[in-house]
């Protein structure tokens, strides 16, 4: 006898970007090198690791118990001091809520603030796993093209407009963004926060990659006036200290959105791990030399990575990410195809589709995911399939 059907949520959630080019790739049987993942090859701050952090069961006890929902006290504080002062954003500590990394916070986020049936505007390229989220909660996400048109001259006001009905509950947006590293600029920002005030929008501010800007200026939409009441910010451990696999991220906002939060929080995962979060507060507390070190090698292979790849592509002001252009190789298509290439010679990138429709001739390389030597080989594999066309 059949199961009973799955969901609609299920069914329309996309699969893994990377299964085909898996597939490729088994037939390589020398060094795989990894750039499709947002991920980093240093190891977190040596104060944060978990084997330095020597916990001592006898007065250490909670680790092992439940924790409040919110988060552990000591970190709630330091980040809601971190957010006011450094994000320009007054929160207090009921305005601060940790989660299992910044997908879950931006799950709960929309959990919170949306609900089926309601549309989202997804500022494009975004980060593709949103999207899946969107469709997780019975959203319609909504891809906007924003950036490109803006810097050719495009009004953003119309562009943004243009796309709003009367189902439109949210706008996402991440700067720096994931793939292709603008960092929005205040003029963009604050087209984007009127928009949200004239159509009663709340905004889903993703700024995982806050530590990683090389030109310009990280700014926090919700510090702009009179708009931190219809934002959530969030915000990450994983990019920032290097600490993807403790999955510890955050998100700060509104009172009662964060309350809301703090249930969706309570109702999946109940406490992030204590132990983990000891391991971030040890990082925003003795990090600051790691970021320093982190940033200018990080800009240094951005700037190996972009001088040696024989794709255009432009400049990264943030993030870790080259989002190259494979469309003079794909025939203007869905470049598929060359990533497919790419595989067979022990390369991955992502592929542009996921980071939405409009980009299926590009791909995204992680600069940051292997160290410099294997970065310079991998390229050096790209480059030699693109030569042969």
């Amino acid at each position: 006898m059949p199961s009973p059907r799955l969901s609609a949520a299920a069914d329309a959630m996309p699969l893994s970007i990377f299964a085909r080019l898996y597939e490729k790739l088994a037939g390589f049987t020398g060094d795989v090198i990894t750039l499709q993942i947002g991920d980093t090859h240093m190891g977190p701050p040596s104060a944060s690791r978990l084997e330095r952090l020597g916990y001592d069961t006898a007065t250490n006890r909670d680790i092992y118990h439940y924790g409040p929902a919110h988060g552990w006290h000591p970190l709630v504080e330091r980040l809601a001091a971190k957010v006011t002062a450094q994000n320009g954003i007054a929160v207090g500590p009921g305005g601060v809520q940790i989660a299992a990394g910044a997908t879950h916070a931006l799950w709960c986020a929309m959990g919170a603030v949306c609900d089926p049936g309601d549309e989202i505007l997804l500022l494009a390229p975004h980060w593709p796993l949103i999207r899946g989220i969107a469709l997780s909660r019975n959203l319609v996400p909504i891809e906007t093209p924003f950036l490109a048109g803006v810097r050719n001259g495009d009004d953003a006001r119309a562009i943004l407009q243009a796309k709003v009905t009367p189902r439109t509950r949210a706008i996402y947006v991440c700067t720096p963004n994931n793939p292709d590293g603008a960092v929005l600029r205040e003029a963009e920002l604050r087209a984007i926060a009127e928009l949200a005030e004239r159509h009663d929008l709340w905004i889903l501010s993703d700024e995982v990659y806050e530590d990683y800007v090389y030109t310009g200026e990280h700014r926090s939409i919700a510090a702009l006036p009179g708009i931190a009441d219809r934002t959530i910010t969030v915000f990450s451990f994983s990019k920032g200290y290097a600490q993807a696999g403790l999955r510890v991220g955050y998100a700060a906002g509104p009172a009662a959105a964060i309350g809301a939060m703090r249930k969706m929080v309570n109702h999946t995962v109940y406490n992030v791990p204590h132990a983990l979060q000891r391991a971030a507060l040890a990082a925003i507390d003795g990090g600051a030399e790691f970021l320093g070190a982190a940033r200018a090698r990080y800009q240094a292979a951005r700037d190996h990575a972009l001088a040696r790849v024989h794709a255009p592509c432009a400049v990264p002001e943030g993030s870790t990410y080259l989002f190259l252009d494979l469309r003079q190789w794909s025939g203007g298509g869905d470049c598929q195809p060359v990533l497919e290439r790419f595989a067979e010679a022990g390369v991955l990138l992502a592929p542009g589709v996921a980071f939405g429709s409009q980009f299926a001739g590009y791909a995204r390389l992680c600069f940051t995911a292997v160290d410099e030597a294997r970065l310079e080989e991998g390229i050096a594999r790209l480059n030699r399939v693109l030569a042969a066309g």
